[in-house]
């Protein structure tokens, strides 16, 4: 079933978004048809590629890197909200009206690499994402210690 999803997902999805990306900003009926039938498939497929991926025999190596940005979800979106708005609001660039779709992808990836990897180096040093940290204390009421266990204190939670 996941090989069919990705198959047609991708099928689907792929082609109609990049008729989305060639016709945007031109206010057609191509352009919002595109754009509205396009992103379920293509999500669908991405989706089923991941399950795929994962469901491997070295899937979980493979995608191993990625666990530090679930564990600091909260930080990271919030971060990738504050990013965004600085990169394509009146409030930071302004690039939100005068770029295509096109390039919106390689600034999603370069944004999310960048998190990928401070959210490792992160997670080396301290227990929660500065936020997932806050909300814990929030949460238990507590003052909880942000900084890594010594050795010998047992595994983190």
């Amino acid at each position: 079933m996941l090989k069919r999803m990705a198959t047609l997902g991708l099928a689907l999805g792929l082609p109609l978004n990049a008729i989305y990306a060639a016709t945007f900003d031109s206010g057609s009926w191509v352009e919002t048809l595109s754009g509205t039938f396009g992103i379920l498939p293509l999500s669908c497929g991405y989706v089923a590629c991941c399950c795929l991926i994962w469901l491997g025999s070295s899937g979980r190596d493979r995608l191993r890197h990625f666990a530090p940005v679930g564990r600091m979800a909260l930080t990271n979106y919030v971060g990738q909200s504050v990013i965004c708005t600085l990169l394509f609001y009146g409030t930071g660039l302004g690039l939100g009206g005068t770029i295509g779709p096109t390039l919106y992808l390689p600034i999603g990836f370069a944004v999310y690499a960048a998190q990928v990897v401070t959210s490792a180096w992160w997670l080396q040093r301290f227990r929660y994402g500065p936020l997932e940290w806050l909300w814990r204390m929030l949460t238990y009421g507590e003052w909880l210690p942000l900084a890594r266990r010594t050795q010998g204190e047992g595994p983190l939670p």
